[in-house]
Parts: C-alpha cells; sequence; structure tokens
C-alpha cells in the first residue's frame, strides 16, 4: 500500500479538515485518523469516511480542536497526525503530510479558540502533520554559533551565527534566552536578524554592566538559547559554542568582576563573577 498523498488541508471555524488518497492492494481498507502527543502520552482516534476512485481510495477526516477530548478542546503540546490502516488486527500507521498533492499550500495555518487560545497546523521538518495548541515554546534542538565577540566601547557581549532557513513563509522574530543554571531566572534579549542568501543571520547584544532599559546580566552562570517565533508558533535551540571564547575583566558596582564563556564543543554558557 502507497502512502496516503494529502490533498486538502483547511479550517471551517475551529474544525481542521483532512482528505487525501492512497492506493490499496486489494479492498478497500477501514481508515481512521491519529493524533498523538509529541511529548506525552495522549492519543486521539477519529474515523475517517472511505470511497473508492479511480485507482484510489479517497479519506475525508475531520478534527473539531474546540471540543475533540469528550468535549472538551484538545489538550496543549504538539499533536502529530498519522493513519491508522487496515482490519483490527492487521492495522498499519503511517504517517500524514510527508506526502502531497502539487500546489497543496504547506505554509501554517492558524486559528484562534476562544480563550485566546492558538492552534497552528504545519508540516514538520520530516513533513509530517503536526497541530501546535498553545503555541508554547518547544525544544527543537540545536545550533552553533557562528561568533562570539566583547564590544568594548558598549561592554556587552555580541553573540552572532545564522540558520540554515531557506525559504522563509512568514515573518520570523528571535530572541536570546539565558537561563541561569541553578536559580532558573532568565534574562531575555532581542536579536537582530538578517536575512542573507540561503540562510538567515541573527545578532544579540547582552549588556554586562549596564542597560538602557532592564538591568544588565546579574551574576550567575547562564545557558543561551535562541528562540525563534513565527506564524504564532516558538522553538527554542540551544546554543554551542563557538571556538573562541569571550574572557574579560569588568568593572561593575566599585569592583572587577570576571565575565567568561565556554568555547566548542559544548553548548554555549556565560558565567558573570565567581559561582
Amino acid at each position: 500500500m502507497s502512502d496516503p498523498c494529502l490533498t486538502e488541508v483547511g479550517w471551517t471555524g475551529s474544525a481542521l479538515r483532512l482528505a487525501g488518497r492512497l492506493k490499496p492492494n486489494g479492498a478497500v481498507p477501514e481508515i481512521e485518523l491519529l493524533l498523538r502527543e509529541r511529548d506525552g502520552d495522549g492519543l486521539l482516534r477519529m474515523p475517517a469516511s472511505v470511497e473508492r476512485g479511480e485507482g484510489h481510495v479517497l479519506f475525508k477526516a475531520q478534527v473539531d480542536v474546540s471540543c475533540a477530548v469528550g468535549g472538551d478542546p484538545l489538550p496543549g503540546g504538539l499533536w502529530e497526525a498519522a493513519l491508522s490502516i487496515g482490519a483490527p488486527m492487521e492495522r498499519s500507521v503511517v504517517p500524514l503530510g510527508r506526502d502531497r498533492a502539487p500546489g497543496l499550500d504547506a505554509s501554517p495555518r492558524r486559528r484562534f479558540l476562544p480563550g485566546s487560545c492558538t492552534v497552528i497546523v504545519y508540516f514538520g521538518a520530516d513533513g509530517d502533520l503536526t497541530i501546535d495548541v498553545g503555541g508554547r515554546s518547544h525544544v527543537a534542538g540545536s545550533v552553533a554559533a557562528d561568533a562570539l565577540s566583547w564590544d568594548e566601547r558598549r561592554e556587552e557581549i555580541i553573540v552572532g551565527g545564522h540558520l540554515g532557513l531557506r525559504e522563509l513563509s512568514a515573518p520570523v522574530s528571535a530572541t536570546l534566552i539565558l537561563a541561569e543554571r541553578h536559580s532558573r531566572h532568565t534574562y531575555e534579549v532581542i536579536a537582530m536578524l538578517e536575512d542573507r542568501p540561503g540562510r538567515l543571520g541573527y545578532t544579540a547584544a547582552v549588556p554586562v554592566t549596564r542597560a538602557f532599559i532592564d538591568d544588565p546580566l546579574p551574576r550567575g552562570t547562564w545557558d543561551v538559547s535562541l528562540c525563534l517565533g513565527f506564524s504564532g508558533m516558538h522553538r527554542e535551540m540551544r546554543l554551542l559554542a563557538p571556538g573562541e571564547p569571550v574572557d574579560v575583566q569588568v568593572w561593575r558596582r566599585l569592583r572587577h568582576v570576571r565575565v567568561v564563556s565556554t568555547s566548542a564543543p559544548g553548548p554555549l554558557t556565560i558565567t558573570v563573577g565567581r559561582v
């Protein structure tokens, strides 16, 4: 049996409509739409309507995200779509979305539920159809920073790098997030983005001794991540350290304080003062 080919993805109110086709090996099979929670054990099963077309089996399914779980909304998180195909004792589960009809719009599709909850349907890096309920930040691996430098005049650490995003289907924002290793307090800096050929560059300046709006980076050991926001979704990537670290002495509150970063190949960490 061939992999399912998606021919339609759309919204009617809070209901997500899906349609597609596949080539069966014999009789028209039973088909269920499965939604599996990526970071938990949640699993939803919904029947799909099936009919035979010219050399294909056509299927349709619908998910009303506002009342998908016994009348309650689909819980927050990431839900990956798949099809369960075949008789009860001979079922096979195949991902949904890797094969799509020519011309099918693959850009993220967003809806707002009552209570200001955002729901986004998108195709992941492997092509799987995924539903993001709530738009919370989710971990999306790691990426190496290109360079770390010290701006002596402004007394800031400059973090620069790039992402291999070849096609940007929506505006993207970026924030550098520093999480203190022991207290888990966070410190955020807006990153500037630059669209370069075949990639997206980013630059962020972390103030160490003074700042116009917020306080400078406090003492502590800070793990550094980059959070991207696009189409209501947020993906956080742990930054890996570049080859050359920063190691300087700065004047803070009438005393010298050492500011030092890690170097490749480990994760990027910035330490302010003795910890």
